[in-house]
């Protein structure tokens, strides 16, 4: 018998030894009660190799080809990085990006809320509140048609020499171009002349600008200086004249940017050109938070906000 032939036989004894579903085999196997000196040596050789014993080889006829057959195959190690090869790294970009969304959210509730309470420090300004007038198709108009969505109001008069036709073509500029936007604004002409622009001569009047949706506000003196006092615009219109007398009309020149609320958020002068005008008030837009949420963005940041800042 060989070398290799002794090892093999050996090695098939082991398993007939440690592995009982093999036993029904061991007959045509050697017993190792009865093992020759050499098979013994060989044994001890196999236990080498299995422990990972350093010893030489009893039998130097046998190559190291032939000797990695009776090796033991050790197992593979795990990769340390486990989940997190790509599965996991999907699902920790998803959160990140979940966590920096929300981040943003809370930061501009965080921001409307602080700039609401440095107005509210010193002093928010007491502009609009309640008023009724006729609007040029004769129907009547409240502080209550201004909720829903943004307005841009102007006072004047429809005999104004220059100025008035001047902002109303400034206010078709700025309409148009926050349309472009897909910000719906609705312009609206309150005359401080009541005494002379009547609900036709307001309708007639506005049909020379370009200002889709335009509302005109007249009334009588009364609820004209009610309102002209709301929204604290200064107008030296007499009250006791009459249409066909010859006055001079003096008013502030201002646009009144209102929300979607009523209430008010930002006065534009003459400073202002077009462009100008068309941009602060989209910013002003953007940046607009409904009092609910206004409301419940007054807490204490995240314990984990510190992380971020």
């Amino acid at each position: 018998m060989s070398a290799t032939d002794a090892m093999r036989n050996a090695y098939r004894a082991r398993r007939v030894l440690f592995c009982p579903r093999n036993r029904p085999f061991s007959t045509t196997l050697p017993i190792f009660n009865e093992r020759k000196p050499e098979e013994k040596k060989v044994e001890e050789d196999l236990d080498a190799l299995v422990t990972g014993k350093k010893r030489p080889m009893a039998n130097p006829e046998l190559t190291e080809e032939e000797s990695v057959v009776f090796k033991v195959a050790k197992p593979k190690r795990r990769n340390p990085l486990g989940f997190f090869n790509v599965a996991g790294m999907l699902i920790f970009a998803g959160g990140l990006a979940l966590l920096i969304n929300y981040k943003r959210r809370v930061q501009r509730a965080v921001d409307a809320h602080k700039e609401e309470q440095e107005s509210e420090s010193f002093g928010k300004a007491l502009i609009g509140g309640p008023f009724q007038l006729i609007d040029q198709n004769g129907g009547i108009f409240t502080q209550e048609n201004l909720k829903g969505k943004f307005s841009l109001i102007y006072f004047g008069f429809t005999l104004c020499p220059d100025i008035c036709p001047e902002e109303l073509d400034k206010m078709a500029i700025i309409v148009q171009n926050l349309r472009k936007q897909g910000i719906d604004i609705q312009p609206i002409f309150i005359s401080c002349d009541p005494i002379r622009d009547t609900p036709p001569v307001l309708k007639k009047y506005l049909e020379d600008f370009d200002i889709e949706g335009i509302v005109g506000l007249t009334g009588s003196y009364s609820d004209v200086e009610a309102c002209c006092k709301a929204y604290r615009v200064y107008f030296s219109t007499p009250p006791d004249v009459t249409a066909e007398d010859d006055y001079i009309v003096d008013h502030s020149i201002f646009f009144y940017l209102m929300d979607p609320e009523g209430e008010f958020v930002n006065v534009f002068g003459r400073r202002y050109d077009a462009k100008g005008a068309s941009e602060e008030i989209a910013k002003k837009i953007k940046k607009w938070v409904p009092a609910r949420d206004r409301r419940e963005s007054s807490f204490q940041k995240p314990s984990f906000w510190k992380f971020w800042e």
